[in-house]
């Protein structure tokens, strides 16, 4: 018998929901008309899987061991560093998509 461990069943999954993603937002961009209202796109799905990471970050935090519970705790502070640098990231790619006078404006 030829049975696959459940860890490579569930990082499989992990592997295809990201390439899902990525072809799903590559396509997208390459139709984009706009980049202001691509990015408003962007900065809303991330408001909102950032609220539904939350949300599961807490159930899962409430029902962990103590020896789990610090594997959790540096996989959400990695998370935290991820969505902070792609927050700038994103304000960076606004800043220099405004026209020139915009910018001048705000510094």
């Amino acid at each position: 018998m030829n049975d696959v461990p459940k860890v490579v069943e569930h990082l499989k999954r992990l592997a295809q929901h990201y390439r899902d993603t990525h072809l799903a937002l590559e396509t997208r961009c390459k139709e984009m008309t706009s980049a202001a209202v691509f990015l408003a796109e962007l900065k809303q799905r991330e408001a909102t899987l950032s609220n539904r990471f939350r949300l599961v970050q807490q159930q899962l935090l409430a029902s962990l061991e103590e020896d789990e519970l610090e594997k959790m705790l540096e996989l959400s502070e990695t998370f935290d560093e991820i969505r902070v640098i792609n927050h700038f990231a994103l304000q960076a790619v606004a800043e220099a998509n405004k026209p020139a006078d915009e910018q001048v404006e705000r510094a």
